[in-house]
């Protein structure tokens, strides 16, 4: 499902990535594990398709990684998260991305009134995200990336800034999505235990 291929990211003279390998298929959990800078996040933007590869390839289902096929299939939850309209609540913002991926208005409020309920996150939908904690909206770009149910998963150090207690609700909702292909970037060793298969990243 996720395809990667002699990647290679260079910022100007810096090489972050040099030819990474990985092949995650429908059902597979893979954790990128490594230092600050060792490239997890911009392996994670390059299959998101918000980062162009310096070489190789990257493809999501047989389509190139940020081609509008590829955006379709994959929910993507990034560390520092910028995509939230301050000016909203957590609710409208999530019927906002509901609405540009599934168009129809009833079937992005069905959507997101499920996701909410599942993840518990009634009072984070009601407040503003301005108002809201790192924590807080954490969750909240969590639930963004399973709106619409995508096959592929991608997700930047998803249980960051989270009490126990979100933690096991983020798990248990990937659980529920066994078929999907998932790849995150974490530092916490506990989340390991949730992997099927870790790759270091060295820097």
């Amino acid at each position: 499902m996720i395809s990667i291929s002699a990647l290679e990211r260079r910022f100007g003279d810096r090489e972050v990535i040099g030819g990474l390998d990985l092949e995650i298929p429908a059902g597979r959990r893979v954790a990128l594990r490594g230092p600050n800078g060792s490239g997890k996040s911009t392996v994670l933007r390059c299959v998101a398709g918000t980062v162009t590869p310096s070489a190789g390839k990257v493809h999501i289902d047989g389509h190139p990684a940020g081609s509008f096929a590829a955006r379709s299939l994959v929910g993507v939850s990034l560390s520092q998260e910028r995509a939230f309209d301050l000016r909203l609540s957590g609710l409208q913002n999530l019927l906002f991305f509901a609405r540009l991926r599934l168009g129809r208005e009833r079937a992005a409020r069905h959507a997101v009134a499920a996701i909410v309920d599942e993840l518990e996150l009634e009072e984070i939908a009601a407040t503003w995200v301005s108002r809201s904690s790192t924590g807080m909206v954490q969750q909240l770009a969590f639930a963004r990336a399973l709106l619409g149910e995508p096959p592929c998963i991608v997700l930047d150090e998803p249980t960051r800034s989270l009490d126990p207690d979100a933690r096991e609700r983020l798990w248990q909702a990937l659980d529920r999505r066994s078929a999907a292909a998932v790849l995150l970037a974490t530092h916490r060793d506990d989340d390991l235990a949730y992997c099927d298969e870790t790759v270091s990243l060295d820097g």
